[in-house]
């Protein structure tokens, strides 16, 4: 049975290896940028993840996550308890084909705001950004665009997403534009498809989407490349 005095003794043995890891820097002088900034990073990433794992049982999808518009065509799509909760909120613009919400996002009842969030916003073929963390070695870190390719509730399985041109164009898919996002090319590696849980999003960044025929490329691509 584990005691306090066990998590004294990791704690102390944690500051002690962080202290290290910043004093070798103190300590050699030819520390240059790239050496700071690796350091900072991980520095900050040990803060993000520990108040990650702290807010953990008691994180809530937020309500400011809630589109304001949703297109009529995504609209269709939905199973009919899914439209009878937008029917509730949202006003239909028939010339615009959308749905516009017309009441307080904060008046929605929490199961149902859940509900919106869940299949407007972290559904299949969306792009959210993602913190993935430190990365060591080749690994994809640091806060990314990211293709959710399944959601699964409390986690959802996404390609992340990157603007620099892959080595091995074989694995990658080649994306012309992310609508919503800023115009870019960008390329998903498919080995690096991953399950991150929905408190690493940034709900705050703005939420993209792409071409369904991109997903139907990558469905190909994972049979073709994709671990086996």
């Amino acid at each position: 049975m584990y005691k306090i005095k066990d998590v004294e003794k990791s704690l102390k043995n944690c500051q002690n290896t962080l202290q290290k890891y910043f004093d070798d820097i103190v300590d050699d002088s030819k520390s240059n940028d790239e050496i700071l900034k690796l350091r900072e990073e991980y520095f900050k990433w040990i803060d993000m993840k520990t108040k990650f794992i702290d807010s953990e049982k008691n994180f809530v999808l937020p309500y400011t996550a809630i589109p304001n518009k949703i297109n009529g065509y995504i609209y269709n799509y939905l199973y009919q308890d899914k439209k009878d909760i937008i029917d509730k909120y949202y006003k239909k613009d028939s010339a615009a084909d959308e749905y516009i919400i017309n009441v307080n996002k904060n008046s929605i009842p929490s199961n149902e705001a859940e509900i919106l969030i869940h299949n407007l916003i972290l559904r299949r073929g969306n792009v959210v950004w993602v913190n993935f963390g430190f990365n060591i070695g080749c690994e994809f870190g640091g806060k990314h665009p990211a293709l959710i390719l399944k959601n699964t509730k409390d986690t959802i399985i996404v390609l992340p997403l990157s603007s620099q041109t892959p080595n091995n164009p074989d694995i990658n898919i080649e994306i012309d534009n992310v609508y919503g996002l800023p115009l870019k090319k960008r390329w998903g590696n498919i080995l690096r498809i991953i399950s991150v849980s929905v408190i690493r999003i940034d709900f705050n960044s703005p939420i993209g989407s792409i071409k369904n025929n991109i997903l139907k490329e990558i469905s190909e691509k994972i049979k073709t490349y994709g671990i086996k």
